[in-house]
C-alpha cells in the first residue's frame, strides 16, 4: 500500500485509532497515527491527504492543532471527530473553515464505520486540491465559463415514506484543461470575487435545464431541479425575468425548478433580496432555505422570506440518532417546517437506520450518500434502475 493516498490519524483513543485505521485500510488507503497535537509536524510531513482529529486531547486540544493547520496552510481535507454535541463539532467545523482549512466532514463518536466510510469514499476526497489565485485567475475562469468547461453532477432527492424519486440538485464542478475536474471550493470565492458569479450561475441554470429535460424525456422523471442561488442573484434585479425567459425557452414548467438559498448567503441589503426572491415566487418557482439552523437568521429568513422547503443541514442529520442535541434540532425542525406548510429535506442521510429514523420523526425528503452520491446525467438512468429495485426493502 505504499502508494495509496495516505490518512492521517490524531486522536489519543488508542482503540479508537486502530478501529478507523481497520476501515481505512480496507478502503485502499495507509494511515499514519499519532496520539498527541505536539507531533503534527510529524504527520504532515507525511502529505496526508486527510486528517482525521479528535477535538479533545490531553496535551494539545483540537482546536490549537486547527490552529497550527491554518499556519502551515495544510493542502488536504480535515474530519473532524468528538464526544462533544454537535454544536460544539460545527462550531469547530466554522471556525476551521474560517481560517481557511478545507472540511470534509465531521463525525461524532462513537464513531460507525459506514460514516467513516462514505467520508472516505467522497468523490470530494480524492478531487484535485484546489489551485491558489494566482494559478487560477479570473481570465481563466471566465475563459472556463465561455468555452463549456463547466460540467453538472446531479444527486437524487426521495420521499421518505416511499422511496419516490422527487427531485435532483445540481451541483457545479469544472473540467479544467490542466488542473482537472475542480470542485466549487477550487473556483466559486474567485468567482464571487471577480464578478464572474451571476455568469457561472446563469451558465449553470441553462445547462441544467437542458440536461433535465433530457432526463425528463427519457425517464419519465417528473420531479424538481434545486439550483444554489450565490448572494449576487440577490442583488440582480433582472434575474427573475432572466430566468424565467430560460425556462419558456425550453419548455420546462416553472414550478419545477427550486432554487436554494443558504440562509448564511442572504445579501446585507434584505430589501433587493425580498424583492427577486418574492418575485420568483409570484412567477411560480420554488424556494428552499438551504443548510436551515446553521446561520444566526433562520427564524428571521422563514417570517419574511417565501420559501417551500425548509433544508436541514447535514451536521445535524447524520448525528441525530447519537446526539440529543442533534436530535431535538432535527425533530423541531420537521415540525416547524410542517407547522409552516413547508416541505422538510434531510441531507446527509448515510444509512440504513437513519432513513427510518428520519421516516419515523416525520421528514418528507431526503438526500445524501445512502440514496445516491452526485453523479453526471448520463448515469441516473443505471441508479434510477437500481433504486427501483433497493427501494422495495425500505419501505
Amino acid at each position: 500500500m505504499i502508494n495509496s493516498p495516505c490518512i492521517a490519524l490524531l486522536d489519543d483513543d488508542i482503540a479508537l485509532c486502530e478501529f478507523m485505521t481497520e476501515v481505512a485500510q480496507a478502503a485502499g488507503f495507509r494511515t499514519i497515527t499519532s496520539h498527541d497535537g505536539r507531533e503534527l509536524a510529524a504527520l504532515l510531513a507525511a502529505q496526508p491527504l486527510l486528517l482525521v482529529l479528535d477535538l479533545a486531547m490531553a496535551h494539545m486540544d483540537g482546536i490549537e492543532v486547527i490552529r497550527q493547520l491554518a499556519a502551515a496552510r495544510f493542502p488536504g481535507r480535515l474530519v473532524i471527530v468528538s464526544g462533544h454535541s454537535a454544536s460544539m463539532l460545527q462550531s469547530a467545523k466554522l471556525l476551521a473553515e474560517l481560517q481557511g482549512v478545507r472540511v470534509a466532514g465531521v463525525l461524532s463518536k462513537p464513531i460507525r464505520a459506514e460514516s467513516l466510510l462514505a467520508l472516505l469514499q467522497s468523490p470530494e476526497l480524492l478531487a484535485p486540491m484546489p489551485h491558489p489565485h494566482h494559478d487560477i485567475s479570473h481570465v481563466d475562469l471566465a475563459r472556463g465559463i465561455e468555452n463549456n468547461e463547466l460540467v453538472l453532477h446531479y444527486q437524487p432527492q426521495v420521499r421518505l415514506s416511499d422511496g419516490a424519486w422527487m427531485g435532483v440538485e445540481a451541483l457545479v464542478r469544472w473540467q479544467h484543461p490542466q488542473h482537472g475536474l475542480l470542485y466549487p471550493d477550487a473556483f466559486i470565492k474567485l468567482a464571487e470575487i471577480s464578478g464572474l458569479a451571476l455568469p457561472l450561475t446563469r451558465k449553470v441554470f441553462d445547462m441544467a435545464l437542458a440536461e433535465c429535460m433530457n432526463i425528463s424525456r427519457n425517464l419519465d422523471f417528473s420531479g424538481t431541479l434545486s439550483i444554489n442561488l450565490p448572494p449576487v442573484a440577490m442583488t440582480d434585479l433582472t434575474f427573475p425575468e432572466a430566468v424565467l425567459d430560460a425556462v419558456n425557452q425550453v419548455g420546462c414548467k416553472v414550478e419545477k425548478i427550486m432554487f436554494e438559498v443558504t440562509e448564511t448567503s442572504v445579501p446585507v441589503n434584505p430589501a433587493n433580496a425580498m424583492d427577486i426572491l418574492t418575485r420568483l415566487r409570484l412567477k411560480g418557482f420554488a424556494l428552499s432555505i438551504d443548510d436551515f439552523g446553521t446561520g444566526h437568521s433562520s427564524l428571521e429568513n422563514l417570517q419574511h422570506l417565501p420559501f417551500n422547503e425548509l433544508k436541514i443541514d447535514l451536521i445535524f442529520v447524520r448525528t441525530a440518532e447519537t446526539d440529543t442535541a442533534s436530535r431535538l434540532i432535527v425533530e423541531s425542525s420537521i415540525a416547524l417546517g410542517g407547522q409552516l406548510g413547508l416541505k422538510v429535506l434531510a441531507e446527509g442521510l448515510e444509512n440504513e437506520s437513519l432513513w427510518h429514523w428520519l421516516r419515523n420523526a416525520g421528514c418528507d425528503l431526503a438526500q445524501g450518500y445512502f440514496i445516491a452520491r452526485p453523479m453526471p446525467y448520463e448515469k441516473i438512468a443505471a441508479w434510477q434502475y437500481e433504486w427501483e429495485t433497493r427501494r422495495v426493502a425500505l419501505v
